[in-house]
This record gives C-alpha cells, sequence and structure tokens, in this order.
C-alpha cells in the first residue's frame, strides 16, 4: 500500500467514527403553532426533538420538566425561568457504559394557563453506542404529569 491510500484510508475511516456517534440537536426545531393541543406531545421519529402544549403556566411546567428530568436519572447543570440543560448520569455497561446524553428543555409561556415545552437531546462522540434521544419520553411523562 502507498503512502496516500493509507492517509486517505485513515482519514475516511476518521470521518466515518466521528460522524457515526453524534447525533441530535441542542436547539429544538419545533416552535409554538396555535394548533397543537394541550398536554399531546409532539415528536419527531427519531425522537431527539420533540414538544408539548403544557395545560399549566410557566412555573409548574418548569417544576413538571424537573421532575421528569430527575425521574430519568439526570442532573441539571444549567436553569433559568425558560431553559434548563441536563445531562444524563454516566454508567458502566458490560461492553459500553451509558449516559451522558445532553438535555435541553425550552419553556414558552403561551399563557398565563399553558406553556409551549420543547426537549432537544445531544448525544455525544460515542452516542451511536450507549446513548439514546430521550425528548418523546419526556414529553410523554410532562403530558400524564399535567394531566393529573
Amino acid at each position: 500500500m502507498g503512502r496516500k491510500q493509507v492517509n486517505s484510508t485513515t482519514f475516511i475511516l476518521l470521518c466515518i467514527v466521528m460522524l457515526s456517534g453524534c447525533g441530535g440537536t441542542k436547539v429544538s426545531r419545533f416552535s409554538y403553532d396555535e394548533s397543537y393541543q394541550l398536554n399531546q406531545p409532539n415528536k419527531e421519529s427519531n425522537c431527539y426533538d420533540a414538544s408539548i402544549l403544557l395545560d399549566a403556566h410557566l412555573q409548574k411546567a418548569k417544576d413538571i420538566s424537573k421532575k421528569v428530568i430527575i425521574a430519568i436519572d439526570a442532573s441539571i447543570e444549567e436553569e433559568t425561568l425558560t431553559f434548563i440543560k441536563a445531562q444524563r448520569n454516566r454508567h458502566i455497561g458490560l461492553f459500553v457504559g451509558s449516559g451522558g446524553e445532553e438535555l435541553f428543555v425550552t419553556l414558552q409561556e403561551v399563557n398565563d394557563q399553558s406553556t409551549f415545552v420543547s426537549v432537544a437531546t445531544k448525544t455525544g462522540f460515542v452516542g451511536g453506542a450507549g446513548q439514546k434521544a430521550w425528548s418523546c419520553k419526556i414529553v410523554d411523562e410532562m403530558a400524564k404529569m399535567a394531566s393529573k
């Protein structure tokens, strides 16, 4: 094998490894739409991005969001009135560890009684191995809690 072949092969393999694990987004593609129904999740098929119009005022929606984040074994890293950044706790598995996904929750007050919430999941470099998208699970649990 010539030197050029080795360099190009190495480059291609490096690109494949770098791109294979990263997934998700830090910013949701969902934005509030008047056609959304209360407590009905809106989801992408891959579950990296989801949203819900909660039948709850802003502070209650934030409280619900925090409870769900903690319930899925994540730690809150940043928090404002309308934003939460969290990371799932890491666990060591037999072959591959799990956890470490970043979760981004954005809250938008629609009126005194409803809040639009979007959730985005970002997996890391090794995301394809032990990490998964959590956005759908989070909005599903929010819907259950807001409906009680």
